[in-house]
């Protein structure tokens, strides 16, 4: 008598994979924006997204982007006009981390990635450390006047004036619990920063 194979709970997850691969390149997949196969798998891995989760995106992408295979990308003007992203002060400095640099344009994987970066799905500790590499433009590693005005700049705007703003930069540069005062390190500012307020900042599900 044969019993038939049971599958494992790493078969499934590779036929789970193995569908939205299929889902994705059926969508995508001849396209100058399609992503490799390898750079799939790398996608599914890197985000907190479930397969469900990657397939409603993806959906939602194309509403913005109704050519057949997503290679007409999506605008920077758009993007920031989704609904679910109007009003926050960090959404559009994400959205042009992400832009194609040749196009200045979203495609489909730029798009999961700015919805990871934002998701509730994703851990405070990765939130804050992907705000510190994106306000780290000189690649430095350490923030110093400049870019603890720029942070505060983007999240207060005008609603105070910048005098106001040059005193909560001092304020910062001057910490205590700074190793070197006038200079913040991202293990610094990682802690600096509360969790609560970093997902209250930089938190938007689509």
């Amino acid at each position: 008598m044969t019993t038939s194979k049971q599958p494992t709970k790493v078969g499934i997850k590779g036929l789970r994979l193995k569908l939205w691969l299929e889902l994705y390149t059926y969508f995508y997949g001849n396209a100058s924006s399609a992503l490799t196969e390898a750079q799939q798998r790398e996608l599914a891995q890197i985000t907190p997204f479930k397969q469900r989760d990657l397939e409603r995106l993806l959906k939602r992408y194309a509403d913005y982007d109704p050519s057949e295979r997503g290679v007409r990308g999506i605008t920077f003007d758009v993007c920031v006009t989704i609904p679910e992203f109007c009003g926050n002060k960090f959404v559009p400095k994400v959205i042009a981390s992400y832009q194609d640099p040749s196009s200045k344009k979203i495609f489909p994987k730029q798009f999961l990635l700015i919805c990871a970066v934002l998701s509730s799905k994703t851990p405070p500790q990765k939130k804050k450390e992907y705000l510190f590499d994106m306000f780290d433009v000189y690649k430095t590693n350490v923030f110093t006047h400049d870019e603890m005005f720029r942070i505060y700049k983007t999240l207060l705007g005008s609603t105070v004036t910048d005098d106001v703003i040059l005193d909560l930069t001092f304020r910062a540069l001057r910490h205590p619990d700074l190793v070197n005062e006038g200079e913040i390190t991202k293990e610094e500012f990682v802690k600096m920063i509360p969790d609560n307020e970093i997902m209250q900042r930089m938190t938007v599900d689509l």
